[in-house]
């Protein structure tokens, strides 16, 4: 059966060199007019929020800033994972969101949940916050810290 198949290749080499040609010129019309997404995202699609939070030890990070940031994130919809590292200074949420959620639409129900959790007048606390929240005049937010004589 090979035998005949290379023998008529042979005797009819130019009907063969003339079908391969066709075979790649097609090829490429379809490759060149193929859209990109074609091939599925392996990925899920994930959001990460970093938060920095200098001179703080570990523990202090996580209950200061990483522990609310999950629970505040907590319930997003079309959430699947929601992981979390806290370290030296350093918190890392990292929220999986089910295959085929629209990352930007997850974005922005992440963004909008985020600004809720931290909103842009509270500050972190730093090392110095207690101190000079107990020697100088206390901020409307440091208020319940100060006892009143």
């Amino acid at each position: 059966m090979i035998r005949w198949l290379v023998s008529r290749a042979l005797d009819l080499r130019v009907a063969v060199t003339c079908l391969a040609a066709i075979l790649i010129v097609a090829g490429l019309q379809t490759v060149r007019h193929t859209p990109l997404d074609v091939f599925p995202e392996f990925a899920p699609p994930l959001v990460e929020i970093q938060t920095e939070a200098p001179g703080l030890s570990t523990s202090e990070v996580e209950s200061l800033v990483t522990v609310p940031i999950e629970n505040g994130l907590n319930g997003t919809a079309w959430l699947a994972t929601l992981r979390s590292k806290s370290v030296l200074g350093l918190s890392s949420v990292v929220l999986i969101f089910h295959q085929g959620t629209d990352l930007l639409r997850a974005r922005q129900l992440v963004g909008e949940r985020l600004a809720v959790v931290a909103p842009s007048s509270r500050r972190w606390p730093s090392p110095g916050d207690p101190l000079t929240a107990l020697v100088d005049e206390p901020r409307d937010e440091d208020r319940h810290l100060v006892e009143d004589p």
